[in-house]
């Protein structure tokens, strides 16, 4: 099956020493939940906790804030009034043993006021970076596999309309083996477990690939 991908000489310059670049956070021997909990909340910026370190995290390109916002403005519509609701890209959630910023989640936990973190997520989204897209399809992806309550993980192109979908299978995975890639104008994201839809034409609203261009004479 086809995979997004970034060339391996991108990876490996992104490789050092776990994840990307390493912060300008005081690395300790391995910080625990709760040290890393309590020392960001006194921290300016966003740091994410990934095999016992902590990293801070980047900004974007205009894309791909814009088909962030896009994807949080559907999902707010669709979960209006509903039990579950999105969020991101500023709450956290604990995946596996560290924690993630996901761009858009799906939270259907208990509504907690103040709350840094999302209690129960089910549905997670991240937009890929030419330099963490290798981040978000490996390391992100082990993490997300470790956390039980998060159902499907989506990762989102913002060099092409393309997205891939991962939804935990009968064996209580989420990996390659159920993962099913979208491509093309009139694709759309579907996930019925949460009466969610989201066509290409939506998340991609006010982005121009040189493709849609039309020919010069």
């Amino acid at each position: 099956m086809p995979r997004l991908t970034v060339p391996r000489r991108q990876l490996r310059a992104n490789l050092p020493p776990q994840e990307g670049r390493m912060s300008e956070a005081k690395q300790r021997p391995s910080w625990t939940w709760e040290s890393y909990l309590e020392w960001e909340a006194r921290q300016p910026i966003r740091y994410e906790l990934v095999d016992g370190q902590v990293y801070a995290t980047g900004g974007g390109t205009a894309e791909h804030d814009t088909i962030g916002n896009n994807l949080r403005a559907a999902l707010h519509a669709q979960t209006r009034g509903k039990p579950c609701r999105s969020h991101g890209p500023d709450l956290k959630v604990r995946a596996g043993t560290g924690g993630r910023y996901p761009d858009v989640l799906i939270d259907c936990g208990p509504r907690a006021p103040g709350a840094l973190e999302a209690h129960e997520a089910v549905v997670v989204f991240e937009v890929l970076s030419k330099s963490t897209g290798w981040i978000d399809q490996s390391l992100k992806l082990r993490d997300y596999d470790a956390t039980p309550t998060i159902r499907t993980y989506v990762l989102i192109s913002q060099d092409e309309k393309r997205a891939m979908v991962y939804t935990r299978d009968e064996a209580g995975r989420l990996g390659i083996q159920s993962a099913v890639l979208l491509e093309g104008a009139d694709a759309s994201v579907d996930i019925p477990e949460f009466d969610l839809a989201l066509p290409f034409s939506s998340l991609y609203e006010g982005i121009e690939f040189i493709s849609d261009r039309a020919p010069t004479p």
